[in-house]
């Protein structure tokens, strides 16, 4: 295999982890690599990390299968609320039965006349209130970055914000990609989900890898904490393997550590969530952990009223440094919890307070240094 083929299965590999729902026309770059390399992909893919590559003729779907009922995930830095999944969740279903083209406003009253059906036990959607309507525009954007829905134009995404603004508009219009929206669920991972019985229980060598391997590239590090008995065995035994399976499948270097394993990506853009950007929030966060590290130590425990006091030093520190957003009483105190929460740099106790974890360390005494570019907030403000 020359090293070209390797550099574009590495990159058709990481892409379909960090875009599930691949399209032709939304990712241009990446689609001719994956139907290039899709036998090796699909391999990769299944035997070590009994995941499913299902592709179309302007599609590549992964199905991230649960392992004894659970998928292995990053924590979410900004997810949805519950309501709007269900509100996705109910327009998926009414889309089903719209036209092939079909719009913001067509999708909301189909979702309407559903949610007021006496057999759907939820809270009815209501679309003359334009609370309800924001909430939707967020389920139907939902849709499309899953690929049911693609937008028509360009300005499909503009129109739907702008509908919540305006109940006699008819919002974007969308395509309706019906073969992606009735595989949006895989059935076999249904019935692995509802399935209570382990999946893999026949096959505890092969459950370990799979477990061990999503670990590794699914999160932001591996502690050995967190490794049940078969995976810290199968670990122990197959570490080169792993590893080289590792850096084969994406190009990553593994930093070991007494504490875990973390695959570091070259290239930032091979991340979903990117750490620290040229923005104010993650400034504010970069500051705040190290305070907490100066203060008390990685592995160690402290309140939720010590990260206050972080905040509130970042605060006293660099006020030059606060957009309008995070002037705002405690706003860099939540943002900095959640963002370090989702990099999994901290982990809440299940006492009001956080844990900070081993890897916050590699962000002890960082180098600051004045640019000339003004700091923005998260939505480039």
């Amino acid at each position: 295999m020359t090293s070209q083929a390797a550099a574009e299965r590495q990159r058709a590999f990481v892409g379909l982890l960090r875009h599930p729902v691949l399209d032709r026309r939304r990712h241009p770059d990446l689609w001719p690599l994956v139907r290039r390399h899709r036998v090796v992909l699909a391999e990769w893919l299944t035997t070590r990390l009994d995941y499913r590559l299902f592709l179309t003729d302007t599609t590549a779907r992964v199905y991230r299968l649960p392992l004894d009922d659970t998928v292995v995930a990053p924590n979410r830095h900004r997810p949805m609320t519950r309501r709007v999944i269900v509100l996705a969740i109910l327009a998926a279903a009414a889309a089903e039965d719209a036209e092939d083209i079909t719009t913001t406003h067509d999708l909301a009253q189909r979702v309407q006349a559903l949610s007021n059906h006496p057999d759907v036990e939820l809270e009815p959607y209501d679309n003359d209130r334009f609370a309800h309507r924001l909430l939707f525009v967020k389920a139907v954007q939902l849709l499309a970055e899953a690929g049911t829905l693609r937008p028509t134009s360009s300005t499909s995404q503009e129109q739907g914000e702008g509908w919540a603004h305006r109940r006699d508009s008819i919002g974007g219009a969308f395509e309706v990609q019906r073969e992606l929206l009735l595989r949006m669920v895989d059935p076999r991972a249904l019935r692995a989900a509802v399935d209570p019985r382990p999946g893999m229980g026949e096959l505890p060598e092969a459950a370990a890898r799979f477990g061990l391997l999503r670990r590794l590239l699914e999160l932001p590090v591996c502690l050995y904490e967190d490794l049940n008995d078969a995976e810290r065995l199968y670990l122990t035994g197959q570490r080169s393997r792993v590893l080289a399976w590792c850096t084969e499948m994406t190009g990553w270097v593994a930093e070991q550590r007494a504490e875990g394993i973390a695959l570091v990506a070259q290239d930032e853009r091979q991340t979903d969530l990117p750490f620290p950007q040229l923005r104010a929030t993650d400034f504010a966060t970069l500051i705040t952990v190290d305070i907490l590290l100066r203060e008390h130590g990685a592995g160690t425990e402290v309140s939720a009223d010590a990260v206050s006091a972080a905040a509130a030093e970042f605060r006293a520190r660099y006020p030059k440094a606060l957009t309008k957003e995070l002037k705002e009483p405690g706003a860099v105190r939540d943002r900095a919890e959640r963002l370090l929460a989702a990099l999994d740099l901290i982990r809440p106790t299940g006492r009001g307070g956080w844990r900070i974890m081993p890897a916050a360390a590699r962000f002890r005494d960082p180098k600051i240094e004045a640019v000339a570019q003004k700091l923005t907030d998260e939505d480039g403000g």
